[in-house]
């Protein structure tokens, strides 16, 4: 989507979930489920929208049209964060022409953003991700807030890091997982692992 600026090769790459990681969208996610008739706890949060449609016997286009993405607010310290970057991406289970309406709407411009629809409705992987960004997978590091965005991460060797500033994220985080407590933490790390490098 955006321009890639020469970055020193050293230096990691952010990946990103999109759905509570960046912005805070519980509520918005679980509301068409209740004006369907759905139980939420069917369809847990992360899963693809084809797959939750298809668990919950409803349409995509059903559940979209009860879907309001002016619902959903960036967490506290994203847009700073978002602004600061030199480059970064996106990959995330959120049906397409609905995730690229959000990002226009909230500004923001990754280098690549891939959405549902570009894994034929199936988990997100990051293996096309980093394919479309010319990384490594040692390059790049995905901050995520599920069990699905670990797994994800795990699958094709990239860093993982969980992104605490979603309560609901930290209260499932695994022993072994990096915590970022604040978007801009995210910052100092990347700081980091470009000064271990050099």
């Amino acid at each position: 989507m955006g321009h890639a600026p020469d970055v020193p090769p050293t230096r990691l790459v952010p990946l990103f979930d999109f759905d509570g990681t960046l912005v805070d969208s519980d509520v918005a996610l679980t509301a068409p489920w209740h004006v369907l008739g759905v139980d939420p706890a069917l369809v847990p949060l992360g899963m693809p929208l084809v797959e939750a449609c298809a668990r919950a016997g409803v349409t995509v286009d059903d559940y979209l049209a009860h879907y309001d993405p002016t619902a959903t607010l960036p967490f506290a310290g994203v847009p700073d964060l978002i602004a600061r970057l030199d480059r970064w991406g996106l990959a995330s289970n959120k049906e397409r022409s609905s995730g690229r309406r959000e990002l226009e709407r909230l500004g923001w411009t990754p280098e690549a953003a891939l959405f549902s629809d570009d894994f034929g409705g199936r988990e997100k992987e990051l293996r096309p991700l980093l394919d479309a960004m010319g990384l490594e997978a040692d390059r790049a590091l995905f901050v995520g807030d599920t069990h699905h965005d670990r797994a994800c991460a795990r699958a094709v060797g990239v860093r993982f890091a969980l992104a605490g500033w979603n309560a609901r994220a930290r209260d499932a985080a695994e022993p072994d997982d990096l915590v970022l407590d604040r978007p801009l933490d995210l910052l100092e790390l990347l700081a980091g692992t470009e000064a271990d490098a050099n």
